[in-house]
């Protein structure tokens, strides 16, 4: 028998306004709880067992690992451990009852190739990345240590927006919201071929860059036919490519020499994360722009047709980018 229930996973940086999205399109949609997973943090105001999470010890979530009763399990933020519950999952999905969650990026990837015909992968963003750390400050729960450990997660989290279906600009509440509603209901009238009402909502395309900011000495890369404010930038066609991998292999086949990316790194990701991340979007259209600080690490490359090296002080770049550009620094 087929599997008819859908499991529409919410991933996002801490702050995007996953679990307020969650609390106020659930009123909007029949029959849509919320899958409480595992965690071993503390509860917080507002939640409740067995809504938002099942709240257990490390020793009972050591023991839910041993008997096989999680799907996949993390370790996020300050060494608290999260966990998706198999039986709750296959129990709806079997007996054809949606669930929405809010689970950690890797986490649903793992939850999504276990159940590929059953998941939705919609990501939450600001459009601002600087949104996250007033919203999370404002929560008032979170310790500066806490803080700083989320805030520099959000840079390895964002590669994960083009794998999923959807991706949801959370700047203002009721338009996300409703764009969230309206996913819910595209996604459940599609695969249950029942006509709808309303136009339903195809999934975008996203698509994404990843940007140089490549530095020799005290100069910067620039394309020379596109003046002083355009970085080198290289489409990346492929959506599990990781974005440092595909821009030292553009860069070094492009320029002819060996290039070092600085930046930083986890053991618990396959991949780097960009040191800025910009967003774009239009109707049904994602853009997604990874920028990472570059050096050469030969003596350079020779002077190439249509490639110019600028003085740092005279190229114009965006607030984000500028701290990153010390003259004299690199090698």
């Amino acid at each position: 028998m087929p599997r008819e229930g859908i499991l529409f996973i919410l991933i996002g940086p801490s702050g995007s306004g996953k679990n307020t999205l969650m609390k106020r399109v659930q009123p909007k949609i029949d029959d849509l709880p919320q899958l409480p997973t595992y965690t071993t943090r503390k509860i917080r105001p507002g939640e409740r067992e067995g809504r938002e999470h099942y709240f257990v010890s490390r020793a009972r979530f050591k023991d839910r690992i041993v008997f096989d009763a999680l799907i996949e399990y993390q370790q996020v933020h300050m060494g608290d451990f999260y966990g998706v519950p198999r039986r709750d999952v296959e129990n709806a999905l079997n007996t054809g009852r949606d669930l929405i969650a809010d689970i950690d990026f890797l986490g649903a990837s793992r939850v999504h190739a276990a159940y590929p015909d059953n998941t939705v992968l919609i990501f939450v963003t600001p459009s601002r990345l600087e949104t996250l750390d007033d919203r999370i400050r404002a929560r008032g729960d979170i310790t500066p240590a806490e803080l700083e450990n989320r805030l520099a997660r959000t840079r390895f989290e964002m590669t994960f927006a083009p794998q999923c279906h959807y991706l949801i600009l959370n700047d203002l509440l009721e338009p996300a919201v409703e764009h969230l509603r309206q996913i819910i209901l595209s996604e459940r009238f599609r695969r249950r071929n029942i006509p709808m009402q309303e136009r339903p909502l195809a999934p975008p395309t996203i698509h994404s860059a990843a940007v140089a900011l490549l530095l020799h000495e005290d100069k910067i890369l620039v394309p020379a036919e596109a003046g002083r404010s355009t970085l080198p930038t290289f489409p990346i066609t492929d959506p599990d490519a990781r974005p440092h991998e595909a821009l030292q292999t553009a860069l070094e086949t492009t320029l002819g020499c060996t290039i070092k990316i600085n930046a930083l790194a986890d053991q618990r990701f396959r991949f780097v994360a960009p040191h800025d991340v910009t967003l774009g979007a239009i109707p049904y259209d994602i853009y997604l722009y990874y920028t990472y600080q570059c050096t050469v690490v030969s003596s350079g490359p020779a002077k190439l047709p249509g490639w110019d090296w600028q003085p740092a002080t005279d190229v114009q770049l965006p607030n984000a980018l500028q701290a990153l550009v010390v003259p004299n620094k690199y090698v």
